[in-house]
């Protein structure tokens, strides 16, 4: 099952915009087979319909949508409805989108939604710790339009336009809803962008039936935002001008919400032909279209950025069959000509010039009751051009394109595999100055309940060789390696290179460890009921006597009780069956030797085996058991081990061609997140636990990586 997981900050069961048109999509990527996990603040009363807004509310768990989805929510800070406020509440729901991401189950690529900005920051962090394709659906012409709002003024303006810029360059894929921003963004650099417009699901869209009306009357209804953008000033001051030359009645009627609608309450003054309502849904909008004649679509044309801008209502008016009035010009004038009922002005232009081209149509309009008929043309071309349910199928096959499958699959990852052949089993254990641990080890093996036992080999990466009389002893039929070359991945190429090319499956344990007697009997019964290319187990660690009761609970320990199943983690090799074609067969995959001396060296070749398609399972039952030395039994240590995991996270980015500005952005929004979550522990006078402030140490190693100050946790 593909899994889809969607950033945004607003959805259902608000009502806006971006809400109407991702709810529409997520229940057409169910329907095309995608599990769907929603990340979002809690609904916003402001824009929610009094009925739906217990279902809005902030939930630590998931709860199902509308459309057979999971949403996840946090909490939303309400503040007040202008530019500055709106920014600050989506910042703060985004540095809260990145934990509660992770947290909920890995996608296979991750989407993020504006027009909140920094949500599109929140996806790309979230994408990167996931490791998975990121794409950036782009409602509105950012930065562009950022600029052209005077949002880019000083250092903060500048950083905003280069993050958003860094981000659509990074993504996978940008989608946009109009044609033009994607020219727009291609000629920017951006790589791959996609267009899939704006749109509505006629399904729920009425046609409505036409208000028979008098010679020299009009009603004119706007419902929308009341912002910057709309330059719904220049409408107040036609309709002012037609009421004050009493040639004919015209009214305006201006539902919605917005920074700028007290201001333009204001300007209208108490002019009785223009009336301001409540922001509405459901039945209630489709009240205020059947009163009005026409209705009203306008952008400002001063901003270049929206001649490639189309207004998410056009859509659900051309549905309607309503006439539109439309003060717009460039992608949105053409694609409301599309409809035989449209009344574009195109060339209003803005000030004084743009009140009387307003005037003068609406004076025109409402001296012939026959100028504003219903047309079905508008909703025919919705139909075939922008309805929501084929626009979410476009949608899913853009994203399937991001998701490695078919070819691009290893062979190995698609055969269907037999059960594991004990013949051919191999259990690896690497070594080093070990021995009295390296026995009980064995001793475990040697006491397993299985059909038979499996074959053995232990690298001695002791430079004397140290183990070889142990492993005579103990089990003498063992093949036993000295590799002398220092490091961790070193030996355990040694191992690899001595599995003969017959293998079926290798095991990889640690030799401090002690096997459950019915340990490999697990590993081999879930890999064969599975086919997984990987089996893990958990490794329970034995704490030593004195320990503070509240160590493991702080989260030094790694979690264990996941069920047998599916495995979305990378496993590690300290209890991991593996199928051994991947090792004996050509691409032979090995461990990367560069990770020697810092550790990770398991987690960079898995993470390479199942981009290659390999499936990883989980085995609750295929336990196994170590003694954690007191001298890491420790909060510092496990802290400095922190920023070592910072060391090897900085080393695998710049495998994979990461620069070094780009892994110090990384670092610092990691250290901005965990600073911020141990800042938030102490407000709430809570305790701080080790995974509170780790992101705010693995920063501090990635850093530390940059400038040439990490240090190798294995080095001799």
């Amino acid at each position: 099952m593909r899994r889809v997981q969607l950033l945004t900050h607003s959805y259902w069961p608000e009502s806006t915009p971006p809400q109407r048109r991702w709810q529409r999509l997520t229940a057409s990527l169910v329907d095309e087979g995608w599990e769907v996990d929603v990340v979002t603040p809690a609904a916003d009363p402001r824009q929610t319909p009094a009925a739906h807004q217990d279902q809005g509310r902030m939930s630590l768990r998931a709860v199902a949508g509308p459309g057979g989805e999971r949403i996840l929510r946090l909490p939303r800070l309400l503040l007040r409805d202008s530019r500055m406020g709106r920014f600050a509440s989506d910042a703060a729901a985004a540095a809260l989108m990145v934990p509660r991401a992770l947290g909920a189950r890995r996608p296979d690529v991750v989407v993020a939604t504006v027009p909140a900005l920094p949500v599109i920051c929140a996806g790309w962090m979230a994408a990167r710790l996931r490791r998975v394709p990121l794409v950036v659906d782009m409602r509105d012409a950012w930065p562009d339009l950022a600029r052209e709002a005077g949002v880019r003024a000083g250092p903060a303006g500048r950083l905003m336009e280069s993050v958003v810029t860094g981000v659509q360059r990074d993504a996978a894929l940008v989608v946009t809803v109009t044609s033009g921003f994607a020219d727009r963004l291609a000629a920017r650099g951006v790589q791959r962008v996609a267009t899939i417009s704006n749109g509505v699901d006629l399904a729920g869209v009425p046609e409505l039936k036409h208000r028979p009306r008098e010679a020299g009357t009009l009603r004119v209804a706007y419902l929308g935002n009341h912002g910057e953008s709309q330059a719904l000033d220049a409408a107040i001051d036609a309709v002012r001008t037609v009421h004050r030359a009493g040639e004919v009645d015209v009214v305006l009627r201006l539902i919605g919400s917005g920074t700028q609608k007290e201001r333009l309450r204001d300007r209208a003054g108490d002019c009785p032909a223009i009336e301001f309502h409540d922001p509405c849904h459901g039945e209630q909008v489709w009240e205020h279209y059947r009163w009005a004649d026409s209705a009203l679509v306008s952008l400002r044309t001063d901003w270049a950025s929206f001649a490639w801008t189309v207004p998410s209502k056009t859509f659900e008016l051309l549905g309607l069959g309503k006439h539109i009035t439309a003060a717009v010009t460039g992608e949105a004038a053409e694609t409301l000509r599309q409809a035989e009922n449209v009344r574009v002005l195109d060339d209003a232009g803005e000030g004084p010039a743009r009140v009387d081209r307003l005037a003068e149509a609406l004076t025109s309009l409402a001296r012939d009751p026959d100028s504003t008929p219903i047309s079905r043309s508008g909703r025919r071309w919705v139909a075939e051009h922008a309805d929501l349910p084929a626009l979410g199928r476009r949608y899913s096959a853009l994203l399937e394109e991001l998701v490695p499958h078919g070819s691009s699959t290893d062979p190995r990852a698609s055969a269907a595999r037999s059960p594991v052949d004990w013949d051919r089993l191999w259990v690896c254990v690497c070594t080093y100055r070990r021995d009295d641990l390296l026995a009980e080890l064995l001793e475990s093996l040697r006491a397993q309940r299985a059909p038979q036992l499996p074959r053995l080999l232990v690298v001695d990466n002791d430079p004397d060789g140290g183990s070889a009389d142990t492993v005579r002893r103990l089990w003498p039929e063992a093949r036993w390696v000295h590799q002398p070359r220092p490091g961790i991945a070193a030996a355990r190429n040694a191992g690899l290179d001595a599995l003969p090319e017959d293998a079926d499956a290798v095991v990889f344990v640690d030799d401090d460890e002690r096997a459950a007697p019915d340990w490999l009997a697990a590993l081999v019964r879930t890999a064969d009921a599975s086919g997984a290319d990987t089996v893990s187990g958990p490794v329970r660690s034995l704490l030593p006597p004195g320990t503070p009761a509240d160590f493991a609970d702080e989260g030094f320990i790694r979690r264990i009780d996941f069920p047998t199943g599916p495995w979305a983690f990378r496993p590690a090799t300290n209890n991991v069956l593996v199928r051994a074609d991947w090792f004996t067969q050509e691409p032979a995959f090995r461990f990367d030797e560069d990770f020697n001396f810092s550790g990770g060296e398991d987690s960079e070749l898995f993470g390479r085996l199942q981009a290659a398609g390999a499936q990883s399972w989980w085995c609750a039952e295929a336990e196994v058991s170590e003694d954690v030395p007191a001298e890491r039994a420790t909060p510092e240590w496990m802290r400095a081990r922190g920023v070592r995991a910072g060391h090897v996270r900085a080393k695998k980015a710049a495998k994979v061609g990461h620069g070094s500005a780009r892994i110090a952005g990384e670092a610092m929004t990691r250290i901005a997140l965990g600073a911020g979550r141990v800042a938030l522990r102490r407000l709430q006078r809570r305790r701080v636990g080790y995974r509170d402030s780790l992101w705010l140490r693995e920063g501090v190693g990635m850093l530390q990586t940059v400038t040439g100050r990490a240090r190798e946790e294995y080095a001799r």
